[in-house]
């Protein structure tokens, strides 16, 4: 799997593509949650439209786990931007997380994700500026 991570002055973006394991995603959040200390934000947009792989139910709960870890500055939101043929499991993931009591809401469309992610910020601005 590849990813790349874009920090903003209000999010954290982390695009995934390609094969992933559970190993491999873990390293990656991991990585969004230095940015996101580093730079004390909350707010993070995960696409993983490009990604060839869907979890098992098992690594779905270990999904769920990795989003919500002691110690890691809370979130005000993550949006969550999939195909729609990866919307069931999406749900399920969405579900999982706010029941551990955390802000994740899943899109089809990276621009309502944004849109929604950057909400109250200043970056929304921008998004707005950007669609006209």
């Amino acid at each position: 799997m590849s990813y790349y991570i874009i920090s903003t002055d209000h999010c954290v973006f982390l695009t995934c593509e390609g094969i992933s394991s559970l190993d491999e995603m873990t390293a990656a959040w991991r990585e969004v949650q230095d940015e996101l200390a580093e730079k004390n934000l909350n707010r993070v947009l995960v696409d993983v439209t490009a990604l060839r792989t869907s979890p098992t139910t098992a690594e779905l709960f270990d999904l769920a786990k990795l989003f919500w870890h002691d110690g890691f500055p809370g979130f005000e939101r993550i949006a969550l931007v999939v195909r729609w043929d990866q919307s069931r499991l999406a749900k399920s993931l969405e579900m999982l997380v706010r029941t551990l009591g955390m802000w994740l809401t899943v899109f089809v469309s990276e621009e309502q994700a944004e849109a929604w992610v950057l909400e109250g910020t200043q970056d929304e601005q921008a998004v707005e500026a950007f669609a006209q």
